[in-house]
């Protein structure tokens, strides 16, 4: 097939209108909200500042609103939120920016607030209302927004302490500012000339009973002070301190205080313990405790609600806990991506995430569209047949997922059953790399395995497999990484992104395996064959495949990528110079052969030959929409017309031009034609739906060989027979077959055997 070049990424098709417009280049975030740092109330409805957004929940209706980047924040990272009743919502980023929410007009807009040239001491840690200002508490000190002014005043960042603090929290109360850092307390009346000059403060390196502390947070209770620390709970009243000596040594996470009661949130072990205390002398009592969960801030309402880091706000229920939190994936850790035949989004959260796996189905109402599976580490997922996924954990095998569910489990305990990763403690800890569908329907999964014991196997059903040990090195066989070309060769990388950068390479390059073709231009043993700088690779660090739709083969490295134009002789090589010298940790194709390439410094898209840079992304040139520089995986959704980018900040998408996949036949496309074999290119067979069935028959309608179509509307056919020979010149029609069965079409390709 000859190849195309475009001048510009964007697909140009025409497409059928959907229900929802789309606009081309935009942006969308995806994240967890359950990691609730501050909480603010108005009306019936809670807000929330948490590590993937902002959300609001009315308790009324039990209906939620999401904010992220994508909506006006200048930063997913929130960790502070107040309420401005009936007009504003002031929230505080990790970024240092004040985010400000119009109730009117329903627009954020994000004001700066770094004053420190320190750029590792930046963030909003803390605000307080009062009268007709903010105080914001950064890292590095306070500063009051005036809001009638718009414009912040003076910093008060000279407090007086010996050495640098960080500045956790500041309270207003009774003509004085109250600011907590985690080296004691700082205390100033507002009415004192040159407030930012150290002797305008009074400090306390330990509060006198206390030992010198963290300050978590503060309360007014009838004109007293009640300041929460790290290890215990004082209070201060006209310039004089006490200690509630019943909590000495105990952690106190928030206060809240009203006319009668203080109520007292602690984390004790791996839950939380909310206690009341009716007055200074009193001794608290626990109104409720929650043993699994810990606590991260009390919620200001008149039934008891407590805000998690792990499970959103927490509403008691009696003996129990009732969770709430927006539908959305179980963590911000996206390490693997894939759009299956029906337009859903799977997404694995990695090694270390302990958050397991997720899907995404925008065609289901908003409050279900993220469905979670179980808390392992699951690090990548790979499309199966006919709309199945598999999933690849670390340490506990694969999963393949069938119908929004797990169908089967393979490890060592099953059957067939999978080798363990190692010797030991570890013979039962399987580590799977990737599943892939060869040309014939069966479904391959690399494994990581010492030595070379059965780092390869193929399913042959339900209950049997056919093991290969790599022939070619006995002594390693850790592989993560596997696609197939078209010729049904197996190739295999031990490379992660997050095991490699700056370091070495687990494998030394490329492994390959094809058990009926012969692979010429390097030494081969067994059908295994190695790639190594010394043979051209761009570099011994190999993080990624993928295969393209002309057959060529895409090697993603830490230096570039290397492309094979014919797999079957590696030797012939080229490359792509936009991407030389690029950390490659992911490839994916589109539909018109571009190529879109993740690496740690953005995304790059290129042409089909990679001669040409189309566009590039990273987190300044989108203003913070593409949630990180460091993009771990993509995934292309071309019906719909998305790109998914996946990061440990969260999951990016970018609207695209759609190309529509058929859905009914109409007529094959089928080239080369005639077909000349041996050939170093299969016969394309377009234009079929998706999981299509290939039968390839004589005129006289003997069946020469079966299988499933590849994907993507395209199947390839090598022109050999079920036995694997190639076949004899002549007339042969090949004939798709929708999933159902109820759909055929038939076209007629020319064979002429050399």
């Amino acid at each position: 097939m000859s190849r195309f070049s475009l001048g510009f990424f964007f697909l140009l098709f025409t497409v059928t209108a959907h229900s929802q417009p789309l606009h081309i280049g935009q942006w969308k975030s995806f994240t967890d909200m359950k990691s609730v740092r501050q909480t603010a109330t108005l009306g019936t409805s809670i807000w929330a500042a948490t590590g993937g957004g902002v959300f609001m929940y009315d308790t009324v209706s039990g209906q939620f609103r999401k904010f992220t980047n994508t909506d006006g924040l200048s930063s997913n990272d929130i960790r502070c939120i107040v309420a401005e009743p009936g007009k504003r919502i002031w929230a505080g980023g990790a970024d240092g920016f004040l985010n400000v929410y119009d109730l009117t007009t329903g627009v954020w807009v994000s004001i700066d607030a770094n004053r420190s040239t320190d750029r590792s001491r930046i963030g909003v840690q803390d605000l307080f209302l009062k009268g007709d200002s903010v105080f914001v508490a950064t890292v590095f000190g306070v500063m009051p927004f005036k809001i009638g002014k718009w414009e912040f005043g003076d910093t008060y960042a000279s407090f007086g302490f010996s050495s640098s603090v960080l500045v956790t929290s500041v309270h207003v109360s009774g003509g004085r500012i109250f600011v907590g850092t985690d080296n004691g307390l700082a205390v100033a009346l507002l009415t004192a000339p040159n407030l930012s000059a150290p002797n305008s403060w009074t400090t306390y390196a330990a509060i006198p009973g206390l030992s010198p502390s963290t300050i978590r947070t503060f309360a007014t209770f009838k004109d007293t002070v009640v300041i929460a620390t790290d290890l215990g709970l004082g209070y201060y009243f006209n310039g004089s301190f006490g200690v509630i000596g019943s909590l000495a040594g105990k952690s106190i996470t928030d206060l809240h205080a009203d006319e009668e009661m203080i109520t007292i949130l602690r984390n004790e072990g791996s839950g939380f313990i909310v206690e009341e205390l009716p007055s200074l002398l009193s001794v608290p009592h626990p109104v409720a405790s929650n043993l699994s969960v810990q606590g991260s801030g009390l919620v200001a309402t008149s039934l008891l609600w407590v805000s998690t880091p792990t499970k959103g706000i927490a509403r008691s229920a009696g003996t129990d806990w009732a969770y709430i939190a927006p539908n959305g994936p179980q963590s911000n850790f996206f390490s693997s991506l894939a759009v299956d035949e029906q337009g859903v989004l799977w997404a694995a959260s990695g090694s270390a995430a302990h958050a397991g796996f997720y899907r995404y189905n925008q065609s289901l109402p908003e409050d279900v569209q993220w469905k979670n599976f179980t808390v392992a580490d699951y690090y990548r997922v790979s499309l199966g047949l006919k709309g199945s996924v598999w999933i690849s954990s670390w340490g506990d095998g694969i999963v393949e997922v069938a119908g929004d569910t797990i169908r089967r489990k393979l490890n060592y305990f099953t059957t067939p059953s999978l080798p363990g990763a190692g010797s030991g403690n570890l013979t039962t800890y399987v580590v799977p790399g990737n599943a892939a569908v060869d040309g014939n329907g069966k479904t391959w999964i690399s494994n990581r395995v010492n030595g070379n014991g059965r780092s390869l196997l193929r399913l042959d059903d339900d209950s049997s497999a056919t093991y290969f040990d790599n022939q070619y090195n006995t002594t390693d066989g850790w592989f993560h990484s596997m696609v197939i070309d078209q010729r049904g060769t197996k190739w295999l990388a031990g490379d992660l992104p997050w095991e490699t950068k700056g370091g070495s390479s687990v494998l030394g390059g490329v492994y390959f395996y094809n058990e009926n073709t012969a692979v010429s231009g390097v030494q081969t043993i067994g059908g295994w064959g190695h790639l190594s700088e010394s043979d051209g690779l761009k570099s011994n660090i190999v993080l990624c495949f993928a295969v393209d739709l002309d057959g060529y083969l895409w090697i993603g490295t830490s230096k570039g990528v290397t492309i094979l134009s014919n797999p079957e002789n590696p030797t012939q090589q080229t490359t792509s110079y936009p991407l030389l010298g690029r950390f490659v940790e992911t490839i994916a194709v589109d539909a018109v052969n571009n190529k879109w390439i993740g690496t740690n410094e953005g995304v790059f898209v290129v042409n089909a030959d990679g001669t040409q840079l189309l566009q590039a992304y990273d987190y300044l040139s989108t203003q913070g929409q593409l949630l990180d520089n460091d993009v771990r995986t993509i995934a292309l959704d071309q019906t719909r017309g998305i790109a998914y980018f996946g990061t440990e900040k969260g999951l990016s998408s970018l609207s695209i031009e759609p190309v529509q996949t058929k859905r009914t036949y109409t007529e094959l496309d089928i080239a080369p034609n005639p077909f000349i074999i041996p050939a170093g290119q299969p016969v394309i067979i377009r234009n079929l739906v998706p999981s299509s069935t290939i039968k390839v028959m004589t005129v006289s309608g003997t069946l020469v060989t079966q299988f499933e179509a590849q994907g993507g509307g395209r199947a390839f056919w090598d022109g050999r027979d079920k036995n694997g020979d190639y076949v004899s010149s002549g007339i042969y029609f090949i004939v798709g077959f929708a999933e159902n069965g109820s759909q055929t079409v038939t076209g007629k390709v020319a064979v002429i055997r050399q």
